[in-house]
């Protein structure tokens, strides 16, 4: 469920042009990720165009059939991967998205659950999102939960916080 959806009316309360089908745009976006799991790249053509241009601090993808290839790699190994929309806003074509997304991946801390923070701009364009940047915090993904690793940027962020 979405925390709040934010679109700014302008003066006398009317919405610049096509700015409620932007908002519908982000509302699919939300509702791809809530509800993402095995096969969901199949649904990626109702979000994004064959052009997108996926961003995030792993790497970068360019091409809807690129995106499907990352997005069907990364749920292979998750036995669980669910987003919790906390907020989105439009202004002129980008959407704005917080989420937390909670996963379970075999490899990682045995496979017990781990918490992601993040958040999403994203371009839309034509009713689909034409590019998207994400911004998470990779230590807390993964780095953190990695044998040796883990310990190191664990005691790395206590040392820094003191």
């Amino acid at each position: 469920m979405v925390g709040s959806i934010l679109a700014v009316p302008l003066v006398g309360g009317a919405f610049w042009k096509g700015e409620r089908d932007l908002m519908t745009a982000l509302a699919t976006f939300a509702e791809f990720y809530r509800s993402l799991g095995p096969g969901s790249a199949a649904r990626l053509p109702q979000v994004y165009s064959d052009s997108v241009v996926f961003t995030d601090p792993v790497t970068r993808h360019t091409g809807l059939a690129a995106v499907a290839r990352y997005f069907d790699r990364l749920l292979e190994n998750c036995v669980s991967c669910r987003f919790d929309i906390t907020s989105m806003s439009v202004r002129a074509d980008t959407g704005y998205v917080s989420w937390t997304m909670r996963f379970r991946h075999r490899r990682l801390r045995g496979g017990a659950a781990i918490t992601v923070d993040g958040f999403s701009v994203v371009t839309l364009d034509g009713g689909l999102v034409s590019a998207q940047r994400d911004y998470y915090d990779m230590g807390a993904m993964i780095y953190e939960h990695v044998p040796l690793l883990g310990r190191a940027v664990s005691g790395l962020r206590r040392r820094m916080a003191a």
